[in-house]
């Protein structure tokens, strides 16, 4: 059974004394709150495949890596877009400066390994493998990201936006089921089923973040921050597509608080609210369709629907 209030206090208990006074810190990233989703995934397959053997010790050093490893892409990631808020916190970065930031996410993926370390030797080889591979799929990710930011819309495709979430949200969730399922026993296809059906979900979870980035009513964080930064996500690649000459033209030149304004007012004017919505019931059920090859669908169909809906 998963035991939230326990898995806090075990986050919550860690030290990284070497760091000093910035220990703080990680401790600071790691107290965001949300729902810990991808530790749960990681939980969901390794208790489900494990049965009886199932032990909450012996998982909690891979929940921990997980959580872990996730906290370190996001305190990067509020660095890259100068976020001031995540969950209605002040970011690291917005507390500290840029640099302190910086080291602080690098120290937090440092103590992936120290977490890691600690799982049994016939699977920390393993998991190690599979969770450095989704590292570096989210590194690939962002960097996608950035780039995609910085070209004109018309020469970005609706494929590089999706590939760019895939490895940006997809990997980390998918190799979070995998390396679960690995550490409770589970054969390597299903293992790899796991893979695939933990990255679609990722794809889902990270299409209805650029939904409520533009619709959503209490993220924590500011309405239309991707529209600031330019990023080219699904709305704003629809927007463009459907958007007139000057359209265009403003959603491309405008800065800071009016092209917020513009691009939010735009997305409602072109009907986006209700498209994107649609959308996202299309793509939830493309996800439904891999979640069923795996033997824990029933598991994952109620971790995908507890999603519906969402504001953060």
């Amino acid at each position: 059974m998963w035991q939230k209030e326990a898995y806090e206090r075990s986050l919550e208990a860690l030290r990284w004394r070497e760091l000093g006074v910035w220990e703080k810190w990680m401790g600071y990233a790691l107290a965001g709150g949300g729902k810990r989703l991808r530790p749960y995934l990681a939980w969901l397959s390794y208790s489900f495949y494990a049965g009886e053997r199932a032990s909450w010790e012996n998982a909690l050093p891979l929940l921990r890596a997980v959580e872990i490893l996730h906290t370190f892409t996001l305190v990067h990631d509020d660095v890259m877009d100068k976020s001031e808020l995540r969950r209605d916190r002040p970011t690291v970065y917005r507390l500290t400066d840029e640099n302190t930031a910086i080291l602080i996410g690098d120290a937090l993926l440092i103590a992936v390994y120290k977490e890691l370390m600690m799982l049994p030797p016939s699977v920390c080889a393993e998991v190690g493998q599979k969770l450095s591979s989704a590292a570096l799929r989210v590194c690939h990710g962002q960097l996608l990201d950035l780039h995609l930011a910085k070209l004109p819309t018309a020469e970005v495709r609706m494929e590089d936006y999706l590939v760019m979430i895939s490895e940006k949200t997809g990997a980390l969730m998918g190799a979070a089921l995998e390396a679960g399922a690995v550490l409770g026993g589970a054969s390597a296809e299903e293992a790899e089923r796991l893979r695939l059906a933990g990255e679609a979900m990722g794809r889902y979870f990270q299409l209805q973040d650029d939904y409520l980035d533009a619709f959503g009513e209490a993220t924590g964080k500011v309405r239309g921050g991707d529209i600031v930064e330019g990023k080219k996500t699904f709305l704003w690649l629809w927007a463009w597509s459907d958007a007139s000459p000057q359209e265009r033209a403003a959603l491309e030149t405008l800065t800071g608080e009016e092209r917020r304004h513009f691009g939010i007012d735009l997305y409602e004017k072109l009907g986006l609210r209700a498209r994107g919505a649609e959308y996202l019931r299309s793509v939830r059920e493309e996800v439904e369709r891999l979640v069923e090859t795996t033997r824990c669908r029933a598991e994952l169909l109620e971790v995908l629907y507890a999603l519906e809906g969402r504001q953060r």
